[in-house]
């Protein structure tokens, strides 16, 4: 084989032009490697919290910050990284084997791989780690601007490829990310053993009740809406924001650009304060921000726990069909489907629903409307909203005003607390048969 590649190359007689562009493809893949894989090492280090975005006004910091608001658990430049890599190998080989070794022999063919492999490795891998980790990491950011975005134009048409592939194997998956056959046996082992058990403690058997009934939920039914989101406004100056992030009582907020649907990034409130012992000068929330992660208003509960444990995040924004934002959900608010309200010494002692007597009641607005009491005859699924504060604004067509009232089925419904923006508190009468009929009677 060897013998016959020789008499291959000494046939076609390839000019020493022919080594010395391949010497000069293969050096600019190797450069263009090096900055992609120090603009890839930077988003690692910014998602983790250990490094800041450089200046916002410079291209490679506009370049990052649009990068930085995909979804953690996206693979940043990966396309661009897989093709450099595939290039700068192919080069390398070939360079070094047309230059050094005129006669090819199977350790002419190791030495030509193996120094292009360690190459790719060191340029594409070690060296971009120590320069993102660097005090001079912005300059290398804005030397690498241009390599990287040349890459990723290039790239594009194969991460078009390779995303409609991806789009097409998701279509495939007989059981998508609901769950398999084996998932569902496992369920139904569960709910036996919650029957048999007779020794089972009950609070247990209520924690696997709710696992059980979790399934049926889905992130709409749980989600905090986005009228009662607290979020940091960019445009409020810092002073501003931090005074909310210290009395909302909060730890994670949205940073956005005038609403929820341009959340720049979620923010811990920790790193938030200290900010305040550096220049106020040189302040900026924008460092400190980690992409926002995103679920689907109609995924199921468990699916969204599952997104957010892979992705490592505690708050989530929950998206329309349409692209906007619904609201956020959290990871307390899931487990707390399982194990019950969580309070701690600084949460307020609030109930959503209080028991005046039998038949009435006072409900937030805020109540999700599988949380209503059995009696008031609410069909969830029937309904197009999740909340009861939502199913009152769908009868009367508006938000009311407080003390208005309205007939809902056999419920009796004043409205006590009510804003521009939804309705805060509402006092529900149940009426009976027996008593309309009475009534009727009456008159």
């Amino acid at each position: 084989m060897f013998s016959l590649w020789g008499e291959i190359m000494t046939t076609l007689h390839i000019p020493p032009t022919f080594s010395f562009t391949l010497l000069i493809l293969w050096v600019f893949c190797l450069v263009t490697g090096l900055y992609v894989g120090v603009f890839r090492s930077m988003i690692d280090r910014i998602r983790a919290g250990i490094s800041t975005p450089p200046g916002e006004g410079s291209k490679s910091g506009k370049f990052l910050d649009f990068i930085l608001r995909e979804p953690n658990h996206a693979r940043p430049l990966h396309v661009e990284s897989a093709l450099l890599s595939a290039t700068q190998l192919f080069f390398g080989f070939f360079y070094v084997f047309t230059a050094w070794f005129p006669a090819p022999s199977f350790f002419s063919f190791l030495i030509c791989f193996a120094l292009s492999f360690f190459t790719e490795r060191l340029f594409s891998g070690a060296i971009p780690r120590i320069l993102a980790s660097s005090p001079r990491a912005a300059i290398h950011l804005a030397v690498g601007y241009s390599f990287t975005l040349l890459a990723r134009l290039v790239s594009w048409p194969f991460s078009f490829i390779l995303l409609s592939l991806e789009a097409r194997f998701s279509e495939n998956n007989p059981y998508g990310e609901e769950g398999s056959p084996e998932e569902n046996e496992v369920a139904d082992h569960i709910r036996t053993l919650s029957r048999e058990g007779s020794n089972l403690d009950p609070d247990i058997a209520e924690i696997v009740g709710n696992t059980l009934e979790m399934g049926q939920l889905k992130v709409q039914d749980i989600m905090v809406s986005r009228k009662q989101v607290q979020i940091l406004d960019v445009e409020d100056g810092l002073e501003r924001n931090l005074e909310i992030a210290r009395s909302c009582g909060h730890t994670r907020l949205p940073l956005c650009e005038g609403d929820l649907d341009h959340c720049l990034g979620i923010i811990h409130v920790k790193y938030a304060f200290r900010l305040l012992g550096n220049d106020p000068e040189k302040l900026s929330l924008r460092s400190i921000t980690k992409a926002p992660a995103r679920v689907s208003a109609e995924d199921p509960l468990p699916l969204a726990l599952r997104k957010m444990m892979k992705w490592k995040v505690h708050m989530a924004l929950v998206g329309d069909e349409f692209g906007g934002v619904d609201g956020v959900i959290t990871l307390e608010d899931i487990l707390e489907e399982v194990v019950g309200e969580i309070q701690d010494e600084f949460d307020a002692d609030e109930k959503d629903i209080e028991e005046v007597n039998k038949d009435h009641w006072k409900i937030s607005g805020l109540t999700p409307l599988h949380e209503l009491p059995e009696e008031m005859g609410i069909d969830e699924e029937e309904e197009e909203v999740a909340s009861f504060g939502g199913l009152i604004t769908q009868e009367f067509g508006k938000i009311p005003e407080p003390y208005e009232t309205l007939k809902l089925g056999n419920l009796d419904v004043t409205i006590l607390e009510a804003d521009e923006t939804s309705v805060g508190l509402a006092e529900v009468r149940l009426i009976r048969k027996d008593d309309q009929e009475k009534g009727s009677a009456v008159e």
